[in-house]
């Protein structure tokens, strides 16, 4: 019967496109299927993103049947989302028997079937407070790092306590600047050397492995993505910026 309600919700989708009203499970940019794709996309579930869990929902449900990892992420539990809602979307990814997968585990493989939450940025006391209710779920996330740098020893102390609890810290700039304008007006080595080498190479001397960089505001071009190869396995890009 599940299955039934799935190929409905797929064919209500595609009808939906068809008549020029696309949701959120019609693009296809935020699916992957493994890790040869070096650019993967994802899209905020933040509250002003307005997707209710009714469409995330069917987002999920298309990465049951099809076997793909959905991509999605957010920022603080508790200011830019409702600790409830992410109770909703781990739970209704339950329901469809996806695993939540980290960056660092389809860096690795493919995982069909699946979900990667991230959550970006430097609030590292929010999401330590929802350690309990991942916990709860028995799912792992992926937290994109930025401004490591300027953390203090409680901060630091904070986001082990993450690592130690098994989930994956991975790597979102120094100074969190817009990749695209900024590699423009100073070049893509500049760029590099400004926003990706010194908090990169403070994280990995403390035992972060970061072999996914999350662009800040999603903010990319061909040139900076070239120039970031050495440096990662994989990087995140955001919604309609991500396509290749």
């Amino acid at each position: 019967m599940a299955r039934n309600l799935h190929a409905v919700l797929g064919a209500l989708a595609v009808l939906l496109a068809a008549c020029g009203t696309r949701t959120l499970a019609d693009h296809d940019d935020l699916y992957s299927y493994g890790p040869e794709r070096f650019v993967w996309c994802s899209v905020s579930i933040d509250a002003r993103s307005n997707y209710d869990i009714g469409e995330i929902s069917e987002a999920l449900s298309r990465a049951e049947a099809d076997g793909s990892t959905l991509h999605l992420y957010t920022h603080v539990p508790g200011e830019t989302i409702d600790p409830a809602t992410i109770d909703q979307v781990l739970s209704a990814a339950a329901e469809r028997h996806l695993q939540l997968v980290t960056y660092d585990e389809l860096s690795a493989e493919a995982v069909p079937g699946s979900l990667a939450l991230s959550f970006d940025d430097d609030n590292v006391a929010s999401w330590l407070s929802i350690e309990p209710l991942l916990a709860s779920h028995q799912v792992h996330v992926t937290f994109f790092v930025s401004g490591f740098l300027g953390f203090a020893d409680d901060k630091l102390d904070q986001l082990r306590q993450l690592a130690d609890a098994g989930h994956d810290i991975e790597y979102h700039s120094t100074n969190h600047l817009n990749a695209e304008d900024y590699a423009n007006e100073h070049g893509t080595a500049d760029y590099i050397a400004t926003d990706i080498v010194p908090a990169l190479d403070a994280m990995r001397a403390a035992g972060y492995a970061t072999r996914t960089f999350a662009y800040p505001g999603g903010a990319r071009t061909a040139a900076t993505d070239e120039a970031l190869r050495p440096y990662f396995d994989h990087l995140r890009g955001l919604g309609s910026r991500c396509p290749q």
